[in-house]
C-alpha cells in the first residue's frame, strides 16, 4: 500500500475529529470495541481489494500483446 493514502486517510480523519470538537457535535466514530473492530475490518477490506485489483490490472496488462 503506498504510504501517501495512508498519510492522507490519518490527516483526513484528524481533521474530521478536530473539526467535530469545534462545532461540539459526537465525533463520527464507534463507542464500543465491536464498532471499533467493525471500522478497522472495513478498512482491511478495502486495502485487499485495492490490493488484489492492482496485481490484477498488472497481470492483465503483461498478458496483452
Amino acid at each position: 500500500m503506498r504510504i501517501d493514502k495512508i498519510l492522507w486517510g490519518l490527516l483526513f480523519s484528524f481533521a474530521v475529529g478536530f473539526g467535530c470538537a469545534l462545532a461540539r457535535i459526537p465525533v463520527p466514530s464507534p463507542p464500543v470495541f465491536s464498532g471499533a473492530v467493525l471500522v478497522f475490518m472495513m478498512s482491511t477490506g478495502y486495502w485487499l481489494v485495492d490490493r488484489h485489483l492492482a496485481r490484477r490490472a498488472k497481470s492483465v496488462a503483461e498478458q496483452a500483446p
